[in-house]
């Protein structure tokens, strides 16, 4: 393999110093120079583009498969079948089953976002037809999801609802008066944006807290102590956005719900700090997380180990608002014994997991496999289902088996739970504008690389048609220094666009809805309505943004431009005495703060050297980082 490899590196190269060749016998026979030659074939591609100065989609000259708009499934006519109580057969006159208002709601939840089953109106949470719900008995209805998680779960289909957003402020804020410990867990891809800025008045000044941060798994890795700086940066911005001074924050985690990275060491820290005292709340903004960490949690030394296989997984999606209310497992008292066993299991995988880390990091320096990098680690359990439990699932005996938890038994009264609230609707997010395509788009699958590129006065940067920002002009003591880097932070999938500022809203326009932006995502099918008439477009954010560099950034980047749902934008100044004025736009100028310092200080380290003839820089592997 290693031969090929080298084989087919020398082929290329010649290829390219053959190229090359002819390029410059070309430009001697046309009396220009191999570099005259070459910026005017780099420019070739935008002549047809006006005010363009660079597009990653003319760049890669291939057209990214997010931006062709894919159908959702099909709705299908036999979605009842999929339940055991269903006894329409495949005769029935109406498979979309149909609503009897006549019938009362049941007080039985639905175990997949909370909500009380009924069949009274197919617009309200937790409705499933009249053909199924009629005639059920309490211990049935418990093995029942609601036809919107039926479709989130088995089609990927996210089915709209009437919840008014002050119905998540109304269920969570119930914990106000209980003796409770709240993890408060935000979106580190989006923050501040998915801090709820109210969360001081619901949690008070003396409730203990612990501040989860989510999906460090996507963030790079800049330097060895990169995880450190990250937490000071969300506690920092935590403060400042949502907790204010009074809060009682206990303990900062970084943790991946997706591959389970810091999972453990939050248990530990639970244990520790919390122990068996009261309750626990897993509180924040919509599509943070919670509902993923409260099913890894269900699976955990978290819960006790009868209820893993009782208690139903929460429904996840990308969609905001899935967990519609109160959802609930028992926790295992960490007893002593049970604190000694667990520590003992932990010890045991130590050196097979730090083996695992080490073949990970020389993968993702090798083949440059952002997958590779994403840090990841297993949740295990010290406590065997069958240890604490008769074999109460057997058939034996003719005994029914035991399929739905009973809260109401006598080793429940006194058992502390773990709720998963429903999300709180943040005014600064982007994903209620956003389609279900749109969304899963713009989620980052793998940990993001960041893009740089040089943009100079009376320029503007368009990420997609999300964000736009404008750098209005620079002044360094450096005179040949007439740009500025700045690092684009987020999903490979979302096109960057640099164009004249001048004409920036004339491009904005006219590519809206192309692949040059990409989202909003515009669809083929004339049923639904067209997506850029109720698109509200980019507004700019009162006041511009000025940066300073008082010549000694030392590579380090200034500060980040939050930029929403979208991503954000780092930047660095030339070295030197320097400034430069910004100006931010999203829409309904959502989401756009100034974080400093920046969430990845480093950023220049991770990106490779100047793409000749145009304004990008060429990106790196994960693990190598320039000295």
């Amino acid at each position: 393999m290693l031969k090929t490899s080298r084989r087919l590196y020398k082929i290329i190269n010649k290829n390219v110093y053959s190229q090359c060749k002819r390029l410059q016998n070309t430009a001697a026979d046309e009396g220009q120079s191999a570099r005259q030659k070459a910026w005017l074939l780099a420019r070739e591609r935008y002549q047809d583009h006006e005010h363009i100065h660079y597009s990653s989609v003319l760049e890669t000259r291939v057209k990214p498969s997010f931006l062709v708009p894919e159908a959702l499934p099909a709705f299908p006519d036999d979605w009842m079948d999929d339940y055991e109580f269903y006894q329409g057969g495949p005769d029935a006159a109406n498979k979309q089953g149909t609503p009897d208002p006549a019938i009362a709601a049941s007080k039985v939840p639905c175990s997949g976002c909370g909500a009380n089953l009924h069949c009274s109106s197919s617009s309200l949470p937790g409705y499933i037809p009249s053909e199924i719900f009629r005639g059920r008995t309490r211990q049935e209805l418990q093995t029942i999801t609601c036809k919107r998680c039926h479709f989130l779960n088995h089609y990927n289909i996210a089915l709209d609802v009437e919840v008014a957003p002050s119905t998540y402020v109304d269920t969570i804020s119930r914990i106000r008066d209980k003796y409770a410990l709240a993890i408060v867990l935000v979106d580190l891809l989006d923050f501040p944006s998915s801090i709820w800025p109210g969360m001081q008045h619901v949690l008070g000044a003396k409730r203990p807290v612990f501040l989860v941060g989510n999906k460090v798994d996507l963030l790079p890795r800049d330097s060895n102590v990169y995880l450190q700086h990250i937490k000071d940066t969300l506690q920092r911005e935590f403060i400042k956005h949502g907790g204010g001074d009074g809060l009682n924050i206990k303990n900062v985690s970084l943790i991946s719900a997706k591959t389970g990275y810091g999972i453990e060491e939050l248990i530990t820290q639970l244990h520790k700090t919390w122990a068996y005292k009261g309750d626990v709340y897993l509180l924040g903004c919509t599509n943070v997380g919670k509902s993923t960490l409260f099913n890894i949690l269900l699976n955990s030394d978290y819960c006790r180990p009868e209820a893993s296989d009782l208690v139903r997984k929460a429904t996840t999606c990308p969609w905001p608002g899935t967990t519609l209310q109160l959802l609930r497992f028992p926790i295992l008292r960490p007893s002593g014994d049970r604190v000694y066993q667990r520590f003992k299991r932990l010890v045991s995988e130590r050196s097979e997991k730090a083996a695992m880390e080490k073949e990970r990091r020389a993968v993702a320096r090798e083949t440059g496999a952002t997958g590779a990098a994403q840090p990841v680690a297993t949740v295990g359990r010290t406590f065997d289902r069958r240890d604490d439990i008769s074999d109460a699932f057997a058939m034996a005996g003719g005994s029914k088996p035991i399929t739905t938890l009973n809260d109401r038994q006598k080793e429940y009264k006194e058992a502390r739970w773990v709720y998963d609230t429903p999300g709180v609707m943040q005014p600064d997010q982007l994903t209620p504008l956003l389609t279900a395509e749109e969304l899963v788009k713009l989620q980052p699958s793998t940990m993001i690389r960041p893009r740089a590129f040089r943009l100079r006065p009376q320029m503007s940067i368009f990420l997609g048609g999300l964000a736009r920002l404008d750098l209005l002009d620079i002044t360094s003591s450096r005179k040949q220094f007439d740009w500025l880097k700045v690092f684009v932070f987020a999903s490979e999938n979302l096109p960057v666009l640099i164009a004249d500022t001048q004409a920036a809203e004339k491009v904005y326009n006219r590519y809206l809805g192309t692949p040059f932006l990409g989202v909003p995502m515009t669809s083929e099918d004339f049923s639904k309505p067209d997506r850029l008439q109720r698109w509200p477009g980019l507004q700019c954010k009162d006041g511009d943004i000025v940066l300073f560099n008082e010549g000694r950034n030392e590579g380090r980047l200034n500060c980040d431009i939050t930029l929403s749902s979208a991503g954000w934008m780092g930047f660095l100044l030339p070295s030197g005495h320097s400034e430069c004025r910004l100006r931010a736009w999203t829409p309904q100028a959502a989401g756009i703060y100034r974080r400093e310092p920046a969430l990845i200080p480093l950023a220049d380290r991770l990106v490779g050297k100047h793409i000749r003839y145009s304004l990008a820089y060429n990106t790196t592997k994960p693990f190598v980082l320039k000295k």
